[in-house]
This record gives C-alpha cells, sequence and structure tokens, in this order.
C-alpha cells in the first residue's frame, strides 16, 4: 500500500513539473513572458554566474577607432628568457585559462591560446569593467561635470538625500568602500538577481540599504561601482558607452566594445559586463602602465592614475576601482569581514609597485611600471588559482 502511494505520489510530482516545464519554463526562456524571465531561465542552462555572450541582450556599443596593431617582439629575442614563458603559460595553461599574453617595454612578447581563443576574441570582463568607473572619473572631473570625488554622492543621487546614505561621497564608491549591503537571495525577485537580471538597474542599485558606516569597511560589491556609473551618466548627461568611447576607446585606437543594458535604452551595466577583446585589454593595460599616456598620447588627465592607485583608508591593497599588492595577504579577501572567495597568494608580489584588474573567473591584468610590464590572463573561475604565481613567474626571471 506505501509503495502504491509512493509510485502515485511521484507519477503527479512528474506530471506537475512536466506541466510546468512545458506552461512555465519553456515559454519563459523563449522570451515569451518578457526579457527579464528569458535572462533568468536561459541562464540556468549554463553557467549562471558567467553565462555565454548571446546570453547578454541587449548588448550596447561603446565605438572603437582601430587603425594599427600593437608592436610585437619575437618571444626568443626578448628579454625574459623563454623558459619564464614557458613555466607561465604551463601554469596558465593547467589553470583553465583561454589565454595569456605579456607585454614588455611596449612590445607583446609572448602569447598562448586555448579553447578557440585569439588576440581578437571577445571576452567577458566580468568585474574588470569596475576599473572603467575609475578611468573614467578622472575625464568627468577634468571637463567640470564633477567638482572633486570627495563631494557627496547625492549631489548627483538626489534619492539618497536626506537618508543615511546622504553622507556617502564619490570617493567611499570608488574605494569600495560605501557601506552598502550586499545581499545573497538568489529568488528570481530579490534585490540581487533585480540588480543583475532586472530591467531597471537604476532603482535597484539606489535602493540598496547600508550595512556600515561610509569609508570605514572594504566591501567589493557591485552597487559602489553600478553607482558610480548611474553619477558619472547624470553629471555627463552623455550615455555612459558615448562618452567612455570619446575619452578611453577611441584614443585607444580599439575596436568596438560592448556594454550590457538593463533594456534598450536604457542603464549600461558598469558593475560587469563588459566585453572587449584580449588585444584591446593590453591597450588599456599599456596605458595605465604609462600614467595615462598611450603611444604618446594622453588618454587620461595627468596625475589620475596616481590617484587611482592611492592606497584607500579602508584597504591598503585597493584603491580607485583597482586592487594592488602593497600589503601581503595569504587570502585576499572581497569583504574586510568575511574569508569567502578570498583569492589565494603563496607569497608576496615581487615588485612594490604591482597593481591590477579582478574579474570572476579569476580573469586577471597585472601591471608593474618599474618592470614595463602588462599580464592579461582569461579563462574560467579555478579554486586554486594563485594570484601571485603568475606575475611572479616573469618577474623572477627579470631580476
Amino acid at each position: 500500500m506505501i509503495k502504491l502511494i509512493f509510485k502515485k505520489t511521484f507519477k503527479w510530482l512528474g506530471i506537475l513539473l512536466l506541466v510546468i516545464i512545458i506552461s512555465g519554463f519553456i515559454p519563459a526562456a523563449l522570451g515569451f513572458y518578457g526579457l527579464f524571465w528569458e535572462r533568468w531561465t536561459t541562464s540556468l542552462l549554463g553557467n549562471p554566474l558567467n553565462p555565454r555572450l548571446s546570453w547578454y541582450q541587449p548588448l550596447e556599443m561603446t565605438k572603437g577607432n582601430y587603425a594599427n596593431p600593437l608592436a610585437t617582439l619575437d618571444s626568443n629575442k626578448s628579454e625574459i628568457p623563454m623558459e619564464a614563458f614557458q613555466k607561465a603559460s604551463d601554469y596558465a595553461e593547467s589553470h583553465k585559462s583561454n589565454s595569456l599574453v605579456i607585454q614588455h617595454k611596449g612590445n607583446i612578447v609572448f602569447e598562448n591560446y586555448w579553447n578557440d581563443t585569439n588576440f581578437d576574441s571577445l571576452f567577458g570582463l566580468h568585474s574588470l569593467t569596475k576599473t572603467m568607473n575609475g578611468i573614467l572619473m578622472g575625464h568627468a572631473i577634468a571637463d567640470g561635470f564633477i567638482e572633486s570625488v570627495d563631494i557627496s554622492a547625492s549631489v548627483f543621487i538626489s534619492e539618497w538625500q536626506g537618508t543615511e546614505k546622504e553622507s556617502i561621497t564619490i570617493r567611499d564608491l570608488l574605494n569600495m568602500a560605501g557601506g552598502l549591503r550586499e545581499d545573497y537571495d538568489f529568488s528570481p525577485t530579490s534585490q540581487r538577481i533585480q540588480r543583475i537580471m532586472g530591467m531597471d538597474i537604476k532603482s535597484a542599485n539606489i535602493n540598496v540599504s547600508s550595512d556600515t558606516a561610509p569609508g570605514t569597511v572594504f566591501s567589493h560589491v557591485n552597487p559602489n561601482s553600478q553607482m558610480l556609473g548611474i553619477i558619472i551618466q547624470r553629471a555627463t548627461g552623455r550615455r555612459y558607452s558615448e562618452y567612455f568611447s570619446e575619452k578611453i576607446w577611441q584614443p585607444l585606437g580599439a575596436k568596438d566594445a560592448y556594454f550590457f543594458v538593463d533594456k534598450p535604452g536604457g542603464m549600461v551595466h558598469t558593475d560587469c559586463c563588459m566585453w572587449s577583446t584580449v588585444g584591446d585589454m593590453i591597450r588599456l593595460g599599456e596605458m595605465l602602465l604609462n600614467k595615462g599616456t598611450f603611444q604618446g598620447k594622453e588618454i587620461l588627465p595627468s596625475g589620475w592614475v596616481d590617484q587611482m592607485i592611492e592606497p584607500s583608508k579602508a584597504n591598503i591593497n585597493y584603491g580607485m576601482q583597482i586592487w594592488m599588492g602593497n600589503k601581503f595577504e595569504p587570502k585576499r579577501p572581497y569583504d574586510s569581514r568575511l574569508e569567502a572567495f578570498a583569492n589565494i597568494h603563496s607569497e608576496a608580489y615581487k615588485a612594490d609597485d604591482l597593481f591590477f584588474m579582478d574579474g570572476l573567473g579569476k580573469q586577471r591584468m597585472y601591471i608593474i611600471p618599474s618592470e614595463s610590464l602588462v599580464i592579461l590572463r582569461t579563462g574560467s573561475q579555478d579554486s586554486e588559482w594563485d594570484d601571485s604565481r603568475l606575475p611572479n613567474i616573469i618577474l623572477e626571471a627579470l631580476q
């Protein structure tokens, strides 16, 4: 009798699941219930943390102005011995990498690719995108749209005026110390999912609550970066992607890149999700390496990169939307209060001036001015990735 009851129960549960799939999941995945539900259901069909390019719709172009390829030098003629390149390549390959590109003294001296990737492949920058806010903020200030990073963000976020968030400065947001709260509810209607996949990311981010006093606690969370994008767009009166193209991407001579947008004509995601070619990120790295200058052309206001890499009060290893290696941390956390998702560092960086961009999936671009060195690694998530290993292999070979 009990066996029969279980059999009937599972039968009806199976029928119910089939009905849900036919009437709910499949139509949602095909877009019948709107863009949000299409995003949410199709994200579950792959890796929801790292969807393929086709998932990011709509995309908004940030126009480039490609003219000349980057300079290259045969690896055998480089000051860096081939043994070091091979060691670095072996490490990258053993840790789920898609590309490894090394530039030294203005020349690409080594590159290797896996999984059908190449120099011109588009890849999802994830949180490397956040650094674009720090870069573009320099222009917004130089152009007179924003007085300084030390004014209240509420000058441009009027919704925060008269609230506990009125004391948050633009610097606090740049330093990932805005005190904005992250939540870990991944249900479809949660604030977090609405900020990631929703159709109104402005409201979803503006309405985020706070949990610490501004400027006191380092917490590398998306709302800090998305609020910066909203501020830049409101201050300049320009679409973020257009202003970024004019000030950064076209002067770099890059190819067209793309930003994820919450809905057609809506807000650009500036917390993540830019798509760029592998090669064009090397252009950006070279520009940061040379303090805002690229191939003799000033791209960023003088002194701005130095301000970006000034250690913040809340974290000596973080500046304005960019990471640094000033203090050795065996496990580098994304939140100073938590060890969850911390990044492994087996040893200190072998260069005092190293700074880097960090994105989900261990997307990394290390920049070492003292050695005129840019190292880009793209790929998939690997829990055993050692953040100090790859740059130190090359640095050891140069010392």
